[in-house]
């Protein structure tokens, strides 16, 4: 994706009447952006990045998730570059190669959700609107954590089926799955998302499966899932928004409720 690098011309800032020019390479940052009313910002986004759908229609692809394409960065002409991870860390040397400045902003568990979206508000010159957001989220987060949920039941999320991945301690997966009721059968691994094997689900015997891929008639056919409890009552979800369950960005904790409906009777 870098290739090319020395034939592209170096950037000349073209902000105009104090709006930054932003390309977003992560799609939580790219719905912080338009969250705080800065969607005039954004001149370019990642392929990940689908939400709002009027807004993101109109604006080019520059890059896939933290991997810019430097021909097509270089076309929408940005100030500033906001990422929450770069695949290739020599990526941002090469943005900024190019006269753009780079920010990596944390936008992985929930509590860095306000934080981001405050950063993002100052880069953009949108104080004002995103604290009232940042104040909201942190408010309807704090709520979520003060309810008392009586019945917990041990929940598998699958994040993929071939190979099986699930999420981890780490993940903001586990909070999510934790605010609506259940407890993660992997909470206790000190990772994000990892390769778990079939045997080790079937071992922890999850009350609920939650498939973010995949089918349910499909999952309950697996060799030996027969025996699991949340196979044989049922309790396979799927089909859930993806979008809203799977971007750690302002709406993330409206995908509670649906978790809820998934694990509580």
């Amino acid at each position: 994706m870098l290739c090319g690098l020395l034939a592209l011309p170096t950037i000349v800032s073209a902000a105009t009447n104090g709006v930054v020019r932003v390309v977003s390479l992560a799609p939580s940052l790219t719905e912080i952006i338009c969250a705080i009313g800065a969607s005039d910002c954004l001149v370019g986004r990642s392929s990940a990045c689908h939400f709002p759908p009027e807004v993101v229609k109109r604006v080019p692809v520059a890059g896939d998730f933290g991997i810019p394409v430097l021909e097509a960065l270089a076309k929408c002409a940005p100030d500033l570059v906001v990422t929450v991870d770069m695949e290739d860390q020599n990526a941002a040397q090469a943005i900024e190669h190019l006269g753009i400045r780079h920010t990596s902003i944390p936008c992985r568990s929930l509590n860095d959700i306000s934080s981001a979206i405050r950063t993002v508000g100052k880069l953009l010159h949108r104080e004002e609107s995103a604290e009232k957001l940042a104040s909201e989220f942190s408010e309807t987060l704090a709520g979520l954590r003060k309810q008392k949920l009586t019945t917990r039941r041990r929940v598998f999320i699958e994040i993929w089926g071939d190979p099986l991945m699930t999420a981890g301690k780490k993940s903001f997966f586990n909070e999510l799955i934790e605010l609506a009721g259940g407890v993660n059968i992997a909470g206790d691994v000190a990772r994000d998302f990892f390769e778990i094997s079939s045997e080790t689900v079937l071992a922890r015997d999850p009350e609920v499966i939650i498939l973010l891929e995949g089918t349910a008639p499909a999952v309950a056919k697996r060799t030996g899932w027969q025996q699991m409890t949340a196979v044989k009552t049922g309790r396979i979800c799927s089909g859930l928004d993806r979008d809203l369950l799977e971007i750690p960005g302002p709406r993330v904790l409206q995908s509670v409720e649906l978790l809820r409906r998934c694990i509580q009777p």
